[in-house]
């Protein structure tokens, strides 16, 4: 099995196959199969498996892009600030589906050029408008996981100056 490019990096496949096909679905044979995809479950850069849209430049050719992430221990998971030429929308959520408040984690989040510190400890979601600074985003404590989703409003996850992790 080939390796899979994740964030413009690649990275090897899992032990076994958890993504569909380059655009395989249940309904390709359809008027409208070719609107879904299966190709959306893959390993993360810590090997987690992930689920998302980030990397399906292929698939909708829209202005959006997604990435869900389930944090399950502390991660330092943006090293350094970085900023995008797009909106972005940041979602710390309780991956409890019977109560969406069972939140036990703190998260580091520094936005601005003043490099301002924000510690989220509940159900979050932080709109980081294109072209302001953000980062590091640090999980610190993770007591029970939490679901992570990365909203870009853009085709392409990119950074102003193309700053490594």
């Amino acid at each position: 099995m080939e390796n899979l490019l994740v964030h413009g990096q690649e990275t090897s496949p899992p032990e076994t196959d958890i993504r569909g096909k380059k655009g395989e679905n249940d309904m390709a044979e359809t008027k409208y199969g070719k609107h879904i995809t299966r190709d959306c479950v893959f390993p993360g850069r810590t090997g987690k498996v992930i689920f998302g849209t980030r990397d399906l430049d292929w698939f909708g050719r829209s202005n959006l892009s997604v990435e869900c992430i389930y944090i399950t221990s502390p991660r330092l998971m943006i090293t350094q600030p970085h900023q995008h030429e797009f909106p972005q929308y940041l979602c710390f959520s309780s991956s409890n589906p019977e109560d969406p408040n069972d939140f036990d984690a703190e998260i580091e989040m520094t936005l601005g050029e003043e490099g301002e510190k924000h510690i989220i400890k509940s159900p979050a979601v932080a709109y980081i408008p294109a072209g302001l600074p953000h980062g590091p985003l640090n999980f610190t404590k993770i007591n029970k996981p939490v679901l992570f989703v990365d909203i870009a409003l853009s085709a392409e996850y990119t950074r102003v100056g193309n700053t490594e992790d």
